[in-house]
């Protein structure tokens, strides 16, 4: 709209300059309002003068040298007032234009899953605070600075492997048990899954009062981190609990790209990947380990697997369980 307006103003000052200049190429002329085109240029310069040099007159002197200039000092005033709306249309067409690139950034970071307070995120501020600074902030702009992050953020993105683990009756076990002994459990099952995560190169984990969820960087390293914790628990039920009931656990696995840097703490990373492997250890029986049956077959123990008929978020799903139990 106000570019508009500044178009009609152009239009209107070139009019103005045209009807009180023009007529001053015509007083060359011998009777020049005996024709049309000149005695209609008169007779509008004289309406116009007529009109404006009364309330001229009120705020601005007009007299220069001696002669009334009211026709070019209305012909300046047009022109400034031509050029400020110009800019006023050109501030605000920028601060839509930035404000159109902070709403379509927000977007495109929830789209990318772009945590907030991540390395990336700050990146991507960075370049569009500089993108903002810019004289000139437009789709092209825009489009150059999702580029540049879009290729930050492929650096982030990593194919890795989670493994979610949660204590089966872990409310019924805690009844009636002293809670001394309670504690010492439970942290000494900690310790039992922290050392197995270890070593098997864990690069994340995050801790529920009683389950976890681990990242991996391969498949084969959280398939059997959650083996080795359930043939762990063997021991661990005979020679080192103290309560009454033993220890099981459900595991589920999934794998796929996600976006993280290595300051992202795993809790705070939201991504479908993850939430699948938290489904397979919801539906998962005690003492197994459910996986989506995609992702362990190129594995060269899938033979360890058992097909299910379980289909959990679209994934078909493999089961292991421990033969010595």
């Amino acid at each position: 709209m106000l570019f508009g307006l500044r178009k009609l103003l152009g239009v209107a000052t070139f009019a103005l300059i045209v009807v009180l200049l023009g007529p001053k190429l015509f007083v060359l002329f011998d009777n020049p309002k005996n024709a049309t085109i000149p005695a209609k240029l008169f007779e509008a310069r004289e309406y116009i003068l007529s009109k404006s040099v009364p309330v001229l007159h009120r705020y601005v002197p007009t007299n220069i040298a001696g002669s009334d200039r009211s026709d070019w000092i209305l012909i300046g005033l047009a022109i400034v007032v031509t050029i400020f709306s110009g800019a006023v249309a050109q501030r605000s067409q920028t601060a839509q234009n930035r404000r159109l690139l902070r709403k379509s950034a927000q977007a495109w970071r929830r789209k990318e899953g772009v945590k907030p307070g991540s390395r990336l995120d700050a990146e991507l501020e960075t370049t569009l605070r500089m993108a903002e600074s810019g004289k000139a902030v437009n789709r092209q702009e825009l489009l150059r600075v999702f580029a540049e992050t879009k290729k930050k953020l492929d650096t982030f993105g990593r194919e890795v492997a989670f493994l979610a683990i949660d204590v089966v009756g872990s409310a019924g076990m805690k009844a009636g048990e002293d809670p001394a002994s309670i504690q010492y459990d439970f942290e000494e099952y900690r310790k039992l899954v922290e050392r197995i995560f270890r070593a098997r190169g864990v690069l994340k984990t995050a801790w529920t009062p009683d389950g976890v969820m681990a990242c991996f960087a391969h498949v084969e390293d959280a398939c059997q981190s959650g083996k080795d914790v359930i043939k762990s628990l063997k021991v661990f039920n005979s020679e080192v609990k103290l309560s009454k009931a033993d220890f099981a656990v459900r595991c589920g696995v999934n794998a796929g790209l996600v976006y993280f840097d290595d300051s992202t703490p795993l809790e705070t990373i939201s991504d479908r990947v993850i939430d699948v492997a938290g489904h397979m250890q919801k539906n998962a029986e005690p003492n197994t380990v459910l996986v989506a049956r995609k992702i362990i077959e190129p594995l060269r123990q899938l033979e360890e697997f058992t097909h299910t008929s379980q289909v959990i978020d679209g994934y078909e799903a493999s089961v292991w369980r421990d033969k010595a139990a």
